[in-house]
């Protein structure tokens, strides 16, 4: 849902890449245009000479957000667990492959593959149930990235708390107080019947309430001024690191 909204709100071309595997995920939810995968893109990097060529490998759908679509067999799981097929060099290729023909990629990995996409990331956005599991869900997520060398990426992260409702209230409240103050955004998104297992078939952004298209923009709002303090800050980091920078800005 944060990918149609990027795409129906800005000209930028924009992906989302369905790394995950099981049933419910974003393939799902999607009339596909062609029978290629995540699989058969990687398969076939060194044959993506350029944007048309990579438009073969996604299904464009209603919002403009383009799909690459997940590995649904009984194999897929072992295939993206397999570094012999999705080695370290497959993987920055194909980040980099999508940095030359997108503005803004969001990517859903499997479990498998999601310690190796940290370092590609620019920003995180962790998303949990409006449930009772959802307190220690974000407490032994929060563990894990800190224990992994991902602490600043989690102090940047945006949570989400999917499917929020008055009788979830409670569970939210203690989910986003476990939260608050370890990541930099908490954003509620409410209760979708099109997004619940056996909802719509295909989901289409604008069927959705008023409630929940604001809080997909609002969601797009929080990540894209990520970017832009990412960016602030990433300059302000070289004019320090630069001693003429300095002695420009000091004399000024």
């Amino acid at each position: 849902m944060l990918g149609h909204t990027f795409a129906q709100v800005r000209d930028d071309r924009v992906v989302a890449v369905d790394a995950n595997t099981g049933g419910g995920t974003l393939t799902s939810k999607i009339q596909p245009e062609t029978p290629e995968t995540l699989t058969s893109l990687l398969s076939g990097l060194d044959r993506v000479s350029g944007y048309l060529t990579m438009r073969g490998y996604t299904t464009r759908t209603a919002s403009g957000l383009e799909v690459i679509s997940a590995d649904t067999d009984a194999g897929a799981e072992q295939r993206l667990a397999d570094r012999s097929f999705f080695s370290d060099h497959r993987l920055g290729e194909s980040m980099r492959l999508l940095d030359r023909h997108y503005k803004l990629a969001v990517i859903d990995p499997a479990a498998a593959l999601a310690a190796r996409l940290l370092p590609y990331a620019d920003q995180l956005v962790l998303v949990v149930p409006a449930s009772e599991e959802a307190p220690e869900a974000v407490a032994m997520t929060y563990e894990w990235l800190d224990g992994h060398g991902c602490a600043e990426l989690r102090r940047r992260a945006v949570m989400v708390v999917n499917g929020v409702s008055r009788r979830s209230m409670t569970d939210v409240e203690q989910a986003e107080s476990v939260a608050r103050g370890r990541c930099r955004a908490i954003v509620r998104v409410p209760w979708e019947d099109d997004l619940a297992p056996g909802g719509a078939e295909v989901v289409d952004p604008g069927q959705l309430r008023a409630a929940g298209r604001r809080a997909y923009l609002a969601l797009a709002g929080v990540v894209v001024a990520g970017f832009a303090a990412q960016t602030v800050r990433t300059s302000e980091e070289e004019l320090a690191s630069d001693p003429r920078a300095r002695e420009s800005v000091s004399v000024k």
